[in-house]
């Protein structure tokens, strides 16, 4: 027989335990292994649902935002927490709950504003965001209109190389360019959008293009050498139409409620002067060749109403808005106290004012407007235009200054020119010098008119 060594003998009595530990170690490992595997599972599943609950709030506020705009007017009071039923609205693995809440003083604010609070739950996870939104005013565009024509006619009016906007402007029509004019701020057309009813309108501008019998439609943005606008914030081709108001009623039921309302043609006066002083603070108003009415404007909700025509110049110390059932003629200066009259509202000015026209807002051909017009205001022409009378007889009348906005069914003329060399020369009427007031970016003229759209402010998750 033979016998195994004795230094093999005396190892064979460790192995056996060693391998017993190391399989022990490995049952261990294995099993860490699943345990790690079914937590990252159980992490990844409710990343998921954290996912997917933020994107189901994010749907509440989508739909929350187009319900606002979908409804005739800014809602009074908290609007219900679930407005499209009595549950939640599921979507996805979950569902979402909104609540759209009015901000403090909305019930005298002119832009109405409100917070979107949506509630999305996806599994165990629930995500909340908030939106802050506010009621768009045309405050808040220094040009707008319906049709770049001139009234009743296929005549267009063109921007040309001395015309500059420093403020957010639209059309529902196209625009004509002629020449290099600079558009400061958004500019946006809504030829050839989802709105427009004519199907051969193309997203386009038409260029000038050099002469007067061939104009080129085209999406690009220049039509070198001869057209060359900039556009310093962009452009947006083609999109939804902004509906203009048909009419003043809704500032006449203001005006019949805690505001000034007369019947007929009156002038109007601001800060009207008289052997005492100036009226700073007050508008006067009188029918022709009558006796002066003075009304002290923070005693009123702000708004004028005439169901007639009205003339109109001064200085404003104060908030208003002033329309008419017919036409606003400018007579002479309107500007602020707290402003320079070039330059427009001095830092911290306080003063605004809002002209609505249910036809036409025209610049006199008088002795006062003759050689130069400063207007700090914005305007509102319903139903026709922003126009000079006699703009295209006569003198060159210096330059008409705006610090405000223009808003006209039709685009209106204010004067007659040519280029040469680059240079526009004005033949008849006004040079155009257009600012917008950006205080209008936040408050605008007591009960002025807002686009039905809604302005996205702020947005933030909810802890």
């Amino acid at each position: 027989m033979r016998r195994t060594p004795d230094y093999l003998r005396d190892q064979s009595g460790t192995v056996l335990p060693a391998v017993i530990v190391l399989t022990f170690i490995m049952l261990i490992m294995t099993a860490a292994v699943f345990q790690f595997g079914a937590q990252d599972a159980t992490l990844a599943a409710r990343d998921v649902e954290s996912s997917q609950a933020l994107y189901l709030a994010e749907a509440g506020l989508a739909r929350a935002h187009t319900w606002l705009e979908a409804q005739e007017d800014p809602p009074v009071g908290i609007a219900t927490i679930h407005p499209f039923g009595a549950d939640p609205d599921s979507l996805m693995e979950g569902t979402y709950c909104v609540e759209i809440r009015p901000a403090p003083g909305n019930a005298t604010a002119g832009r109405k504003r409100y917070t979107i609070v949506s509630d999305g739950a996806s599994g165990n996870k629930s995500r909340t965001v908030t939106l802050d939104v506010a009621t768009r005013s045309f405050a808040q565009y220094i040009y707008f209109t319906d049709l770049e024509y001139l009234p009743n006619s296929s005549t267009p009016v063109w921007f040309c190389s001395a015309d500059f906007l420093d403020g957010t402007a639209h059309t529902n029509g196209q625009l004509h360019l002629f020449g290099d004019p600079t558009f400061g701020g958004h500019l946006s057309s809504a030829h050839g959008g989802p709105d427009d009813g004519n199907p051969d309108h193309d997203p386009s501008f038409m260029y000038y293009n050099g002469s007067f019998w061939n104009h080129l439609e085209t999406a690009a943005p220049s039509n070198a050498p001869y057209d060359e606008p900039a556009f310093e914030e962009g452009y947006e081709l083609g999109t939804s139409a902004v509906e203009l108001p048909e009419f003043v009623d809704d500032l006449e039921i203001l005006s019949e409620n805690g505001g000034i309302h007369i019947d007929g043609n009156y002038e109007v006066i601001l800060g009207r002067r008289t052997a005492i002083g100036t009226l700073h603070g007050y508008i006067s108003y009188r029918l022709p060749f009558g006796d002066w009415t003075d009304v002290e404007i923070s005693s009123t909700n702000g708004v004028f109403f005439a169901d007639g025509d009205i003339s109109i110049k001064g200085i404003l110390d104060g908030s208003l808005t002033v329309a008419c059932s017919g036409d606003v003629s400018i007579t002479d200066d309107i500007v602020y106290r707290d402003a320079d009259p070039l330059n427009g509202p001095n830092p911290g000015c306080d003063d605004y004012l809002g002209l609505v026209a249910q036809s036409n807002i025209i610049l006199s051909d008088n002795r006062a407007n003759s050689n130069d017009c400063n207007i700090h205001a914005h305007m509102m022409a319903l139903d026709t235009s922003f126009t000079a009378e006699g703009y295209n007889g006569g003198s060159p009348r210096g330059t008409l200054t705006v610090h405000g906005g223009v808003i006209q069914k039709y685009r209106g003329a204010v004067g007659t020119g040519y280029l040469s060399n680059g240079e526009v020369i004005i033949c008849t009427g006004f040079a155009k010098n257009y600012h917008y007031d950006t205080r209008f970016d936040a408050v605008q003229p007591p009960g002025y008119f807002v686009t039905g759209e809604y302005e996205r402010l702020a947005w933030r998750e909810v802890s």
